[in-house]
């Protein structure tokens, strides 16, 4: 199924009532039919499905008999997503009209050095274009199977890519970065990228156990070590996760590599929520929640009840991403009383 399709599906699986996906290859999706609200008799009847049709994504519901494309269907569901296809579809289309133009180019004007400037790494000749974004690859590929095996949200896999070989790609960016090995493992790949649209940094992930499981590697040291700052939106509240992929499961969110308490890059810090990993016998993590709130910060201090490490593995429980942050919201705390609760928390 196309990538915006696919993109759209993702959106909706938070948004439908038992929304619940069937088949990747070709994409199945059921739910309760949202146009016709399905059986009033039983809430437990879910006749709507999203089907993939000829890459692309069509509604049917065997209830009222809807049909839509994936366009319509979103008109008639949800204006605001609607809105927000139609843009991606445009852009969509506009690169495909990029690529395949033969229109010849106006020769390029000599550019005195003094006014060159940093390249930007989402334009033509980016690194990120010698790699592939995870929901580009194959539902049988294993940086897929490996993506959604973590339950990362197919909404939030356009912001992930798939390096086949890790240090050869580096060395791309950065010659003689990493050593040149025989066997070049691959990597999952989280970009940091700007507001602007240029790649800082990234934090690449490993898929075996027997590596280092996570390395960060930034090509403009004078930048914070953030990702999500493409997309975030400062001016309401939004979260701190410690790492990129647990903040892939948040509505509003960036993550510090390092996850020191340091804010440099952070912007209306009042409206940040800080959120560290659920290990309260791992000193360097109290540390540094007592680091935030001691700046007078907002700390997400875990509940008793969540015995889990850390968000990505609270959704694999079953948890919603409403419910996450639900319990993290009613257990954000900051001044004295963050204090305190955390005084009780590293006793647990």
């Amino acid at each position: 199924m196309n990538i915006t399709d696919l993109k759209y599906a993702g959106i909706l699986s938070t948004r439908l009532d038992r929304f619940s996906i069937k088949s990747y290859s070709p994409y199945r999706a059921n739910m309760r039919c949202p146009i016709c609200g399905d059986s009033q008799k039983s809430k437990t009847k879910a006749r709507g499905w999203i089907l993939e049709k000829e890459n692309s994504a069509i509604y049917y519901c065997h209830n009222c008999g809807a049909s839509h494309g994936m366009r319509n269907f979103l008109r008639a569901v949800d204006h605001s997503l609607y809105n927000e296809y139609i843009i991606d579809t445009a852009l969509e289309q506009g690169e495909r009209r990029a690529i395949f133009d033969k229109k010849k180019e106006e020769p390029i004007k000599p550019l005195d050095k003094l006014q060159m400037k940093a390249p930007n790494f989402r334009k033509r000749g980016s690194p990120l274009l010698k790699i592939k974004k995870v929901s580009q690859l194959n539902f049988s590929h294993k940086g897929k199977i490996y993506v959604q095996n973590r339950q990362i949200p197919a909404s939030k896999q356009y912001k992930l890519y798939y390096a086949s070989k890790f240090n050869e790609w580096v060395n791309s960016i950065i010659p003689g970065k990493l050593p040149t090995v025989e066997y070049d493992r691959a990597r999952l790949i989280m970009p940091f990228i700007d507001k602007q649209g240029n790649m800082f940094g990234f934090n690449a992930r490993a898929f075996r156990d027997d590596e280092l499981r996570y390395i960060t590697i930034m090509i403009d040291e004078t930048m914070p070590k953030i990702f999500g700052l493409d997309d975030v939106d400062f001016t309401q509240k939004y979260y701190v996760a410690e790492g990129p992929i647990d903040s892939l499961f948040l509505s509003n969110a960036v993550a510090m590599a390092g996850a020191d308490g340091n804010a440099n890059g952070l912007e209306n810090i009042e409206n940040a929520v800080f959120i560290f990993d659920n290990e309260p016998r791992n000193k360097e993590i109290v540390a540094r929640m007592e680091k935030c709130l001691d700046k007078g910060y907002k700390v997400c201090i875990w509940p008793k009840n969540v015995l889990q490490k850390d968000i990505n593995d609270v959704i694999m429980t079953g948890v919603t991403q409403a419910s996450l942050e639900l319990i993290i919201d009613n257990n954000t705390f900051s001044g004295l009383e963050g204090k305190l609760q955390l005084t009780y928390w590293r006793k647990c």
